[in-house]
């Protein structure tokens, strides 16, 4: 089996995970969720309203500025309370730690290590990879 062949078949086995159908799944919800569509559309607008305002003259505009960061963060506390957004977040966040999984594993696969035993320890993963050198 070559790499690309490999790399292949690992594609087959993450979309034949629950954890990326549970994600595929909460995409969908989200899209066809209208309301949340329109309160996502909401905000977009208010956040470029909001950077016109900064590009003119944040000092000029800062009452303004203050106003629509106020709209800004309750759009956003209110998308965030969704259950599709909470669910779509949910299982982002589940995608998010497999492919960091299968990136430290592929990392110390290229390091050297034994594919058939390395462990790569996530536990004290920040995302910083500054810090430890990088495992994804």
């Amino acid at each position: 089996m070559t790499v690309e062949e490999a790399v292949r078949t690992l594609g087959k086995c993450i979309q034949a995970d629950p954890r990326y159908q549970q994600y595929q799944q909460a995409k969908q919800n989200n899209d066809a969720d209208t309301a949340l569509q329109e309160q996502i559309g909401a905000f977009n607008m208010k956040r470029m309203s909001y950077q016109r305002k900064m590009d003119e003259d944040p000092e000029e505009n800062a009452e303004a500025l203050q106003t629509l960061e106020k709209e800004l963060d309750a759009l956003y506390t209110e998308i965030l309370k969704n259950p599709n957004m909470v669910a779509f977040q949910e299982a982002k966040d589940k995608m998010d730690s497999m492919t960091k999984q299968i990136d430290a594993i592929i990392t110390l696969c290229l390091q050297g290590e034994d594919p058939d035993t390395c462990h790569p320890d996530l536990s004290q993963c920040s995302g910083d990879c500054s810090a430890c050198g990088g495992c994804h």
